[in-house]
């Protein structure tokens, strides 16, 4: 019998999430959001004076503050998402129609990480052009002009660079996060709870790892901290942005780590994650 093709299953999901009407909810409220942090910062004096001083330390704080706001928007946005996406078939039980109809399970759920990446690149695109008509509002409201910005040295574009493959990892992340964690569950409810609690858990444990260290007397737990995912993204644009100090909104390692170890550990999670959704959806059969 003929089989759903796999584009004709990513174009299923992407009218799935265009129909449900939490999703343009959250996005209606991460742009307010945004509108009020950016109007905040056009009266922050001390940002001003940086940018007459020092154009590229202003933009290198910009980073830091835009690079903060899309990563924990996104990631909240893309857990909820992809467990939901994930979750509602289980929850529903639609997901034993799909699968009578030929859909293939792990057809599907490729499907859904596929759709759930367009549905990244598409949110980054529009912060990008979001976060552009702020900063180019606010100088020019400032300055009356924005040939400061425009006249900055390569370093700074280079930055911009390391800023985006940074979101791009942390969106990948949190969708692995959610997908796995609503495999796992096969449920809606469990699928959002468990993805929600991990990047708290990640700040939580390494606040909490000096205190073990200072009753036990051992490095093991301050080690222990180079290996959790959030601290991990949390550190990148630290140890990738080596022409000026970033500042992480959130923990970090509490010892040194460079750019290849917290790559490799971001890897490491992203394809444990991916073993996981896709092991266990290949390997239990959906029987009610």
């Amino acid at each position: 019998m003929p089989r759903p093709s796999f584009l004709g299953c990513v174009g299923g999901e992407i009218l799935k999430l265009r129909r449900q009407g939490m999703i343009w909810a959250m996005l209606g409220l991460a742009v307010f959001f945004f509108a009020v942090v950016a109007g905040a910062l056009t009266t922050a004096d001390n940002i001003r004076q940086t940018l007459e001083k020092t154009p590229s330390s202003f933009m290198f704080s910009m980073y830091d503050v835009y690079l903060a706001i899309f990563n924990v928007g996104s990631g909240i946005f893309l857990l909820i998402v992809s467990a939901r996406l994930v979750g509602m078939e289980y929850s529903g039980g639609t997901i034993r129609v799909l699968l009578a109809r030929g859909a293939g399970r792990v057809r599907l759920l490729l499907a859904k990480l596929t759709a759930l990446a367009l549905v990244g690149i598409v949110l980054l695109a529009g912060f990008i052009a979001l976060a552009a008509a702020a900063l180019y509002a606010t100088v020019v409201h400032w300055e009356g002009s924005f040939e400061k910005i425009s006249s900055l040295p390569g370093n700074v574009w280079h930055d911009l660079g390391v800023n985006l493959l940074v979101a791009l990892a942390s969106m990948g992340a949190a969708i692995l996060i959610g997908t796995a964690a609503a495999v796992l569950g096969r449920s809606l409810a469990f699928g959002i709870g468990a993805a929600l609690v991990l990047y708290p858990a990640d700040n939580l444990i390494t606040v909490t790892l000096p205190i073990f260290k200072a009753l036990t007397g051992r490095d093991f737990w301050l080690q222990a901290s180079a290996y959790l995912l959030g601290p991990n993204l949390d550190v990148l644009p630290r140890v990738m942005q080596t022409d000026h100090v970033a500042r992480p909104a959130f923990a970090t390692p509490l010892v040194k780590v460079d750019a290849t170890h917290a790559w490799l550990v971001v890897g490491a999670w992203a394809l444990a994650l991916a073993v996981v959704a896709i092991g266990l959806t290949r390997r239990r059969d959906v029987l009610q």
